[in-house]
């Protein structure tokens, strides 16, 4: 599966190069990760030739190299994790503070999150208190170093997060066909962004990935489309 190989080459690190960058024995990243104080890997390619990823859960992978996958923006988390006064509980804490302020910046400027803020850009409590909690379980478990292009930032997952939902209401999620000529060029400017905040995604997902439906079949779709 050089494919697979070569992408994971590109865009992580194996367990063995994290802890060598990281100065940490294998064992204590996985009590890092025991403990929740940093996020599971992207991805696990088993001995037996299986990709798991919580997104997409077990494919087959025949040939690819077995080892756990990470994010190399895991580094900067693990030296957060490493401070001397830092818990899970602070950890959480600074985790959500940030995202729920990056989703009220984006509330202001780029979308509405309807469960979160109200036509006033009054917060929703609960609304943003289940998206933020959300959020940290998806950091944890492995799921923004998948999707995120930036995935150690509250703030660059909050866009990512925004322009996904944005895209998908406005495009019917990928399957709308035609659009006012008016909407054309903020669409595809839409496109543009979501396009750079999100991975690539793997060979073997990518045709189930939201970027594959929401950027390169939607595209397709506007190129008939006139402005």
């Amino acid at each position: 599966m050089a494919e697979l190989d070569n992408y994971l080459a590109r865009h992580y690190l194996n367990e063995h190069q994290l802890a060598a960058a990281s100065d940490l024995a294998l064992k204590e990243i996985d009590a890092l990760i025991g403990s929740q104080m940093i996020p599971a890997p992207a991805y696990t390619v088993s001995a037996d030739g299986l990709l798991h990823s919580h997104v997409f859960g077990i494919m087959p992978a025949p040939g690819a190299l077995p080892g756990r996958y990470f994010h190399p923006s895991q580094l900067s988390w693990i030296a957060l994790a490493r401070a001397p006064r830092a818990t899970p509980a602070s950890l959480k804490a600074r985790f959500i503070s940030r995202f729920a302020a990056a989703l009220a910046a984006l509330n202001l400027s780029t979308w509405r999150l309807r469960d979160c803020f109200d036509d006033g850009d009054g917060v929703i409590t609960e609304g943003l208190r289940a998206r933020t909690e959300s959020a940290w379980t998806y950091f944890l478990n492995g799921t923004f170093s998948l999707c995120v292009a930036n995935p150690i930032s509250e703030a660059h997952i909050a866009y990512k997060e925004v322009l996904q939902e944005k895209l998908a209401q406005l495009s019917e999620n990928g399957q709308k066909t035609s659009y006012p000529a008016a909407e054309l060029a903020a669409l595809r400017e839409l496109i543009d962004a979501y396009a750079e905040a999100a991975m690539p995604f793997s060979p073997i997902e990518y045709p189930r990935s939201s970027r594959k439906r929401l950027v390169e079949d939607l595209r397709a779709r506007l190129v008939g489309e006139t402005i």
